[in-house]
């Protein structure tokens, strides 16, 4: 087996964009139980209760919906400029930033659909008041018990056109890839993938005609199916829709649901994922045609574009 880079620790935070600012805060603080941990320029910044940097989440005013960056955290000052290095030699280098609200100096790159993504290593952690302070050392602060009170931000699945090319990205970049998916003639149309024992930090899903722009959603996390199934009443109770009924996925073996926030991104809350802690557990592979995305169900997801309308025939169904 290859050495892996090891370059990058974990998935720090995203940028998001949305034409509804606040209403998307208030979903965000409300429903899902973030903090807001700052405001700089016409975006917010927030963070989950169980999260010690100042930020997961960041928000940022736009025409639409969408991903605006990923932001991941070095395993080192002297790491970061080894990945920095590494990633001019494979072009995709954009080059440095000066940080931002909560990080110190960033290197920008670009994947090689176009998203822009940035590694840093200095982060400034959560302030938190006294009386949110928990007496718990391995918490950051109390439990907020507001709406769901996810716990930390999990991943971030994004549309590709080319997911064997985005595979091979990340795995340079010292990505396990932990789980795929394929049609019949062995094209793979998904992937999970992770740095940490996570079952992923990021994944991509084939968007063949690049219809569905850059974001397919971001993720947070809380501790049980039970937690799922309330943020599903927090979510239709308070006037938000739900896209997708709470259900068991295949792939990551999560229980799940989907609700899409004011300014239009979807947001999957997901509890129960498995850790992969061997260096050599993956990459296992699932039929498109066994509906890995929903482990009870006939609807595929992967069936929504054209490309996939005969499969079932194709797979001898």
């Amino acid at each position: 087996m290859p050495k892996r880079n090891h370059f990058i620790s974990q998935l720090a935070h995203l940028e998001i964009y949305s034409p509804k600012l606040e209403e998307s805060v208030k979903f965000f603080h409300d429903i899902l139980g973030l903090e807001e941990s700052g405001r700089l320029g016409n975006s917010v910044y927030m963070r989950a209760w169980g999260e010690f940097f100042h930020h997961s989440l960041k928000i940022t005013e736009g025409p639409t919906h969408g991903l605006g960056h990923i932001g991941w955290r070095a395993e080192s000052e002297e790491d970061l400029l080894e990945a920095v290095e590494f990633i001019e030699s494979k072009g995709y280098g954009k080059g440095w930033i000066e940080g931002d609200l909560g990080h110190g100096r960033a290197y920008q790159f670009l994947s090689p659909e176009g998203h822009l993504e940035e590694i840093f290593w200095e982060v400034d952690l959560a302030v938190i008041p006294e009386d949110k302070q928990s007496k718990w050392r391995s918490r950051p602060q109390k439990n907020p018990s507001r709406g769901a009170s996810v716990r930390r931000l999990d991943h971030v699945t994004l549309w590709s056109s080319d997911v064997s090319r985005h595979n091979q990205y990340y795995q340079e970049l010292g990505f396990k890839y932990n789980e795929g998916v394929v049609l019949p003639d062995g094209k793979e149309v998904g992937s999970i993938l992770a740095v940490s024992s996570l079952n992923h930090e990021v994944a991509m899903f084939a968007d063949p005609t690049k219809k569905n722009g850059n974001l397919n959603h971001i993720c947070y996390a809380v501790e049980n199916r039970d937690q799922v199934l309330e943020t599903a009443d927090y979510v239709v109770d308070n006037g938000y829709r739900l896209e997708m009924k709470p259900f068991k996925h295949a792939l990551g073996e999560a229980f799940t649901t989907y609700a899409i926030e004011p300014g239009g991104n979807r947001v999957e809350i997901y509890g129960g994922s498995p850790l992969y802690f061997a260096p050599d557990y993956g990459p296992k592979l699932w039929p498109v045609a066994e509906n890995p995305n929903d482990a009870w169900s006939e609807y595929n997801i992967f069936m929504e574009s054209s490309e996939f309308d005969n499969i079932h025939e194709k797979a001898g169904k």
